[in-house]
């Protein structure tokens, strides 16, 4: 077994737990914006537990599987086990660079969305006029804590230890992957996308590969560079940016008052 695994897993859980319940009010209001509104089958609050407990219970298994995948191959959370371990902190600057290049990642794509905004369809301005500073900064929780451990630790580090039976592990090996996981990190927001607008059209489906795809792209670099922190405080900040600022930025561009 690895040296404290289990301290690790319950560290990266617990932080998957804050991530799934942060981004609750968020998915509530994007709820209410549906234009795929349905009679709701449960109450809100049981709705809401049942979400954060099926995210959970996915983090949960991902952490244990991507950790274990991890290690096997040289990759993991350094500044964690650093701190476990009573030993110096990984030398260099990763979380730094995390957060230069989350922000700027962060900027760029919101400049880049401002060209997409007239072929915005209705729902997602309403989310974007309705969503408030706080939760728009508790649903950048998830997108850097739980999305980093689904997308990276456990899908970079299971796809790189997949390919370590036939491959040495290597810079084209981990390009490769990382150009794989930035692509269904991309498709992973379509269904999301799908269930607030209906039919998602072409123009809509090329801004959300371009404004998450770059993202990806970005945390798997840091991923397999600096580790599993510095690409979760790359992607919270990128959020940070994009989601709070950017709201701010957009709503002003549509008229409404913050």
């Amino acid at each position: 077994m690895i040296p404290n695994f289990w301290i690790e897993f319950c560290i990266l859980f617990l932080a998957s737990i804050v991530g799934a319940a942060a981004v609750v009010p968020y998915s509530l209001r994007l709820l209410r914006s549906s234009a795929q509104k349905k009679p709701l089958r449960m109450s809100i609050p049981m709705l809401a537990l049942l979400s954060v407990v099926q995210t959970t219970v996915l983090c949960g298994i991902a952490i244990a599987a991507g950790l274990l995948a991890a290690h096997m191959v040289g990759l993991g959370a350094p500044y964690i086990e650093a701190i476990l371990a009573g030993a110096s902190l990984p030398s260099g600057i990763g979380l730094e660079i995390g957060i230069i290049f989350g922000v700027l990642a962060g900027a760029i794509l919101l400049i880049a969305d401002l060209f997409f905004l007239p072929y915005w369809p209705q729902p997602i301005l309403d989310a974007t006029k309705s969503t408030t500073t706080l939760e728009n900064f508790l649903a950048s929780l998830y997108g850097g804590i739980n999305e980093e451990l689904l997308m990276r630790l456990f899908g970079f580090s299971v796809l790189v230890w997949l390919l370590s039976f036939v491959w040495q592990p290597n810079p084209l090996i981990f390009w490769s992957i990382n150009v794989v996981m930035a692509i269904v990190f991309g498709i992973g927001h379509l269904p999301a996308l799908k269930s607030l607008v209906g039919k998602v059209s072409h123009v809509m489906l090329l801004r959300t590969l371009l404004l998450n795809a770059p993202v990806g792209l970005i945390c798997g670099w840091l991923f397999w560079t600096y580790g599993i922190e510095a690409a979760i405080v790359a992607h919270f900040s990128a959020d940070i940016v994009y989601h709070v600022f950017g709201t701010v930025v957009l709503r002003r561009k549509l008229g409404v008052s913050n």
